[in-house]
């Protein structure tokens, strides 16, 4: 089943549960319409052909040219010609382009005669299996455990009713497999070279079952407020992408990309507005700014129910649940409303993990479902919860201000996609950080190295999940990162080296928005002329504040850092402050000890996220 292979937000799909095109009937002659080239350069003008021929600014969004008919691209009313040429020549070619067609007959009547769901017999079967009678965008949350899924993964569902009548949902996305350890080979593949695309149209409880359960994200369902011509519009474009098999690239071509494709058929003018690198957020924040999202629906994922709710009804009262839950005692207690949603999270969280019997949850599920009916005009308030659109943007440019080792310097950062720890993470499950592509510098400021540059920082990838541990979910903390960082030696020189570390620890949240944790981080460092492996173990906490602002200290001693005799202490204080639209405010004070003496670093930073 494609849920084994589906690995997340970074994965991309495209593969059709339907063949290639088969045609049935008479082969229909060539059209003799005439079309003056008036008529083709208004076509190649309309904002909706650009859509379909995937441009932006008049040109393509990647350099994979398959999708064209002549394998090339030279414009887009070049692009309208052939295709009108296809067409003309025999009008079943058309099997393959019912977006095309659709949007030629707007500007061509004579085209109207011209019907792919008779003349196509997979199309046909296509449309009457997928209906589109409510389009909706489905976000699935990060997965925080995983590096590869941790800007979520966004996706689109079709509801409707199939030709035999029965009720139907599918799920629409887009990704690739990544079936290689081989990390540089990867990273050439998917963002030079393009990976083999599956887009893929499935049944859509697969996707929500491997979303919901086997990964426990959360998901977002926003109802699309699309008129019946744009939802026939979407069908006749997945069967366009289905025949094409576009390739994957991670950052200009991928889930985000494909799903925004789709969406912006309601909104096709405003495709050059989208910026080039996409996540699965920026698809949610455009819908939603363009006044495309009738409605909201929000499912809770086991895991985040049980650590939420853990909070509201206290540690002791989840042991006691727990436990009878263990022994199918439930019976034996009186359950409150909450006490009653905490009970079924952890049933069936429990039964996942294959911690509790069959029959136990069956008995379980029996006693939950009386409690369900008595409080079934109760829901849980989550509009208290930030939602995922609220969020600020994840790309990041910053400037500041940095005291040194007695020196004053001008600090410059900058990355393209990112969630950081210093971000307010409260609508998550503990603190995440995923930034690519991470550049920093400082400019000297003193007289004596007025103009001065020097890189801090050039790292390539950088991942932390620190996942609480609750009464009955047990989850390790990673972390992981690559690239070029300064760093302190046992001389007190800071210089450059090529890392990378992996971490491993504990986190626990004492109380809402409190949280400690632990990790032993084991790395390797080196440069021109030496190598060598550290070890570093690390302890920290993180508070958020009513003043909307988030207080951080860490704690860490390094073994052998730059081969070092002496161990190196640091500690770091920092604030984030929250509250300003796309815009980031950290202050933060590090210190470091080797033997007997200390450097300090002081360091503001203003950055704006987009």
């Amino acid at each position: 089943m494609f849920i084994r292979f589906l690995k997340g937000s970074i994965l991309a799909s495209f593969f059709l549960i339907f063949a290639a095109n088969s045609t049935t009937g008479e082969v229909t002659q060539p059209s003799d319409t005439k079309v003056d080239r008036e008529t083709l350069q208004q076509i190649a003008n309309d904002p909706l052909w650009h859509l379909l021929l995937q441009l932006k600014d008049g040109k393509p969004i990647t350099n994979d040219s398959s999708i064209y008919i002549s394998k090339s691209f030279v414009s887009p009313l070049e692009e309208a010609q052939n295709t009108l040429a296809l067409f003309q020549h025999n009008t079943q070619n058309s099997c393959n382009y019912p977006a095309r067609l659709r949007l030629f007959k707007r500007y061509i009547p004579e085209f109207e005669s011209i019907l792919p769901d008779q003349l196509c017999a997979e199309y046909r079967k296509f449309i009457n299996s997928v209906p589109a009678e409510s389009i909706k965008l489905i976000y699935a949350s990060e997965n925080v455990t995983s590096a590869s899924s941790m800007m979520g993964h966004i996706m689109l569902r079709l509801d409707g009713t199939n030709d035999k009548g029965i009720p139907v949902k599918h799920g629409i996305t887009f990704f690739t497999e990544l079936d290689s350890l081989n990390v540089p080979h990867i990273m050439y593949e998917t963002l030079i070279t393009g990976k083999e695309g599956v887009f893929k149209v499935a049944p859509y409880q697969e996707f929500e079952q491997f979303y919901l359960y086997e990964e426990q994200r959360n998901i977002w369902r926003y109802t699309l407020d699309f008129d019946e011509q744009q939802r026939r519009f979407v069908q006749d474009y997945i069967w366009e992408l289905g025949q094409q098999s576009p390739a994957y690239f991670f950052h200009i071509f991928n889930c985000a990309t494909v799903t925004q494709l789709l969406v912006n058929i309601a909104r096709p003018a405003q495709l050059n507005q989208v910026a080039s690198w996409l996540t699965p957020l920026d698809v949610v924040k455009f819908a939603q700014a363009n006044s495309l999202v009738a409605s909201t629906q929000f499912v809770p994922s086991n895991k985040w129910e049980i650590t939420t709710l853990e909070e509201s009804i206290g540690s002791l009262r989840a042991s006691t649940i727990s436990s009878h839950l263990a022994l199918a005692q439930l019976h034996s207690l009186s359950l409150s409303f909450v006490e009653t949603k905490y009970a079924q999270a952890l049933n069936q969280y429990l039964r996942s993990t294959q911690s509790l019997s069959e029959q136990k949850y069956q008995e379980n599920f029996a006693e939950i479902a009386a409690y369900n009916a008595k409080y079934k005009n109760l829901s849980l308030d989550v509009s208290a919860l930030p939602v995922p659109s609220t969020r600020q943007q994840e790309g990041y440019v910053g400037t500041g201000f940095i005291h040194q080792d007695s020196r004053s310097f001008m600090s410059i950062r900058a990355f393209p996609v990112a969630r950081r720890l210093a971000d307010d993470n409260r609508s998550m499950i503990g603190e995440t950080e995923l930034i690519l592509a991470d550049v920093e510098f400082r400019v000297g400021l003193e007289q004596n190295d007025l103009g001065d540059i020097y890189v801090d920082k050039a790292m390539l990838y950088q991942m932390v999940s620190r996942v609480p541990v609750t009464q009955n979910v047990s989850n390790w903390s990673s972390s992981f990162n690559i690239g070029i960082n300064r760093v302190l030696t046992g001389e007190r020189k800071r210089k450059l080296m090529v890392q990378s570390e992996f971490g491993l620890g504990f986190t626990r949240e004492v109380m809402q928005g409190l949280g400690v944790y632990s990790d032993i981080i084991i790395g390797a460092g080196a440069n021109k002329d030496e190598t060598f492996v550290y070890a570093k173990p690390v302890i920290g906490l993180y508070a958020y504040t009513k003043l909307d602002n988030k207080l951080a200290i860490r704690l860490s001693r390094a073994y052998n850092q730059y081969g070092s005799d002496e161990p190196i202490d640091e500690a770091s204080f920092s604030l984030h402050q929250y509250g300003f639209q796309n815009i980031a405010l950290d202050f933060e004070v590090n210190i470091q000890k080797v033997a007997n003496e200390y450097e300090s670093t002081a360091s503001f930073m203003l950055g704006y996220r987009f």
